[in-house]
């Protein structure tokens, strides 16, 4: 072999090595439901619905993408039934993928525990009720009064839930990115969220434009759906780590990146949903122990 020959070898043996050993990488999970709160459709009674939003967008990916036909409104994103408006019952036919009814598990504005009113006309959700509340939509089973549309149960859901109380930012981050490479959206909280009035730089990843927008540090907590990475050394936790979210405001675009620093309050990852059960109302605790109960706007 000549000396170009061994040199061309060895640049390519480079290459090969740098990538598989994954010095540079980012993600983004396509075909998530990128629902805004209801309110923003002018649907009112439910401001402050971030949460929900996300847990249904999540839902609804698991629905369209992963096949789990019967939970959500057996719509694709992003078409969804008509708002049915049904009086006295927070069954609203699956609403964009269960948006409104993922309120009323999350006892978002504590519509739960108050039994009503219908709608709450309130917002805010505690983040121990996050997990909860995925669970018990993912595991329920019941039919809507107003359109007749089965809601299926999938009882083999699990919701793990990692916050900044009990889990070093370096130990989320491969949880993280871990449930992005295997096709898994997760509900991210912040305790804020960015300022969309001042104009992002951009970065093309997997062909998406992905925004990047400052901190607004005197703006609500807010949940988001993430959907994706940027991690430009992903050995070494060095502070280039980044969310890509899906934001569910019509503020920005549809992928918003953030960094990973002590703004992150808490994942909630929902896996394992395989098999339905449609004959049984089944709505499971959650076994884990959530220690803030901050509201998410």
């Amino acid at each position: 072999m000549t000396r170009r020959n061994v040199l061309s070898a060895c640049i390519v043996g480079f290459v090969v090595f740098w990538l598989a050993s994954g010095l540079w990488a980012d993600a983004i999970i396509l075909n998530v439901p990128d629902w805004n709160q209801p309110a923003n459709y002018g649907v009112n009674g439910y401001p402050n619905w971030c949460c929900p939003t996300a847990g249904a967008c999540i839902m609804g990916y698991w629905e369209d993408v992963r096949g789990c036909t019967g939970l959500t409104d057996r719509q694709a994103f992003p078409n969804s039934p008509a708002y049915p408006n049904t009086p006295g019952t927070w069954k609203q036919g699956l609403y964009h993928d269960g948006t409104i009814e993922m309120g009323w598990w999350m006892d978002t504005g504590s519509w739960r525990t108050n039994t009503g009113p219908f709608p709450p006309n309130a917002g805010g959700t505690n983040l121990a009720n996050i997990a909860p509340g995925l669970l018990g939509y993912a595991t329920s089973m019941y039919v809507d009064p107003g359109t007749g549309i089965v809601k299926v149960a999938y009882p083999n859901t699990q919701v793990i839930t990692q916050n900044i109380g009990d889990t070093p930012l370096a130990i989320m981050w491969p949880a993280y990115t871990a449930a992005i490479d295997a096709g898994e959206p997760v509900e991210c909280s912040f305790d804020h969220w960015v300022d969309s009035t001042v104009p992002p730089t951009t970065k093309t990843i997997e062909g998406q434009t992905v925004e990047f927008y400052p901190w607004n540090p005197y703006s609500d907590p807010h949940s988001v759906v993430g959907v994706g990475y940027i991690d430009d050394t992903p050995t070494v936790f060095n502070g280039d780590e980044y969310f890509i979210c899906q934001d569910n405001w019509p503020s920005t675009g549809r992928f918003v990146a953030v960094p990973v620093d002590d703004f992150w309050v808490q994942n909630d990852y929902v896996t394992n949903v395989p098999e339905p059960v449609t004959l049984a109302l089944l709505v499971m605790g959650s076994a884990t122990l959530l220690f803030s109960r901050k509201k998410r706007n």
